[in-house]
């Protein structure tokens, strides 16, 4: 009737291997604790940027839809910053360990491409200028790269690899 698990080494190893699998299931995902609302705060200030004016008339917006002939750099930067806004979101819903991975990374390159959007435009034509949307939006993107390593040093997996 009822079975009986076998003592001793054998069970020993069978549980401490089932123990690491379950450690590595939930290592799996962070708890970015009080970081979540810095990294929400940045998110609202990078998305609150598209609605202020990037350069002189055009806001954020218009540059992103390719209304405004700012040239590919702010546009690349609009673009960056859409899909950085779409999964930082994204890591602090599901709370997912690889989607904080890649919400690092969209914010390293949208920290990247920002500076070269306001270089771009610092050193284009005579008349050049930066709007505070566009500085906004590249503060924000450094203030979500800093959040997001801090959350992912704090919740780093111990072993790269399922246990089998």
């Amino acid at each position: 009737m009822s079975e009986r698990r076998p003592s001793g080494p054998v069970a020993t190893a069978e549980l401490e291997k089932e123990l690491t699998r379950i450690a590595w299931r939930v290592e799996r995902w962070i708890d970015p604790g009080p970081s979540a609302v810095v990294a929400g705060a940045a998110s609202a200030a990078v998305a609150a940027s598209l609605l202020m004016p990037w350069s002189d008339p055009f806001t954020g917006w218009q540059v992103l839809t390719g209304q405004a002939g700012l040239g590919p750099l702010p546009r690349l930067f609009a673009l960056v910053t859409i899909t950085g806004l779409v999964v930082s979101a994204l890591a602090l819903l599901t709370r997912f360990w690889p989607l904080a991975w890649a919400a690092t990374t969209v914010s390293a390159a949208g920290t990247v491409t920002g500076l070269w959007a306001v270089w771009s435009r610092q050193t284009g034509t005579a008349d050049a200028d930066i709007g505070p949307g566009l500085v906004v939006a590249v503060i924000g993107f450094c203030v979500l790269l800093v959040t997001w390593v801090r959350i992912l040093l704090t919740a780093c997996p111990r072993d790269g690899a399922p246990p089998a």
